[in-house]
């Protein structure tokens, strides 16, 4: 009887367990796809071709987006691979806190390299200004992180979403719906609070909006 009872409890469990290991593996699919350089790629290019575009601008443009996406996106990517190999951090998206300063240092002087050769090559333009805020970014939420777990995540989704706003207007706001499952996601995985998230996407918003108005102005 003990052994039936086993049994049926088994066979519920299997039963409920697939609506939320599902939603589990798309919230791990998100996270995965957001990764801060993994998003950033698609941004740069998007960003420096629009932008150039209606400057009128094109002369330097792919060296311009190769510089932005290999110091703003393929270093980064790179280091935080070889940190896990490496063992110094326990996953690729360090969810530990006390693990996330050496990636967030080295991430910043590969951002500043990137800002640096931009601005020489094509002065205060878009992408040198987005690299830029990228390295104010993280050097602000790796100080945050000295006492509390921000989204890294949420921060760079909010200041994506800050830069297509300045850059198209209320065209930008679909974009809403990705920081909404991307915080969703992140809460769901328990790799961070409502208020880290929260904080995250205000912040990223926000004070990238105000380093691009302060920038960008004529």
């Amino acid at each position: 009887m003990a052994n039936m009872l086993e049994l049926t409890n088994l066979r519920k469990s299997e039963i409920i367990k697939p609506s939320g290991y599902f939603t589990t593996k798309f919230a791990r699919f998100i996270t995965n796809i957001t990764a801060p350089p993994l998003i950033a790629i698609p941004c740069l290019v998007i960003l420096g071709l629009q932008s150039e575009h209606n400057r009128g601008v094109q002369a330097n443009l792919f060296i311009s987006l190769a510089i932005a996406i290999i110091f703003g996106a393929t270093i980064p990517i790179i280091l935080v691979v070889a940190m896990y190999l490496l063992k110094k951090i326990s996953d690729i998206h360090i969810a530990t806190r006390e693990q996330r300063y050496l990636p967030f240092c080295l991430t910043i002087i590969s951002f500043v390299i990137g800002t640096t050769l931009l601005w020489y090559i094509t002065g205060l333009g878009w992408l040198t200004v987005v690299l830029a805020s990228y390295s104010i970014n993280t050097l602000v939420v790796m100080l945050i992180n000295f006492r509390w777990k921000i989204s890294i995540h949420a921060t760079s989704i909010g200041g994506i979403v800050a830069a297509f706003t300045m850059l198209g207007g209320w065209m930008a706001a679909p974009l809403l719906s990705i920081v909404g499952l991307v915080t969703w996601a992140r809460v769901h995985l328990k790799a961070h609070t409502t208020g880290q998230v929260l904080v995250g996407s205000l912040l990223g918003f926000f004070f990238t909006l105000l380093q691009l108005i302060i920038l960008l102005q004529p």
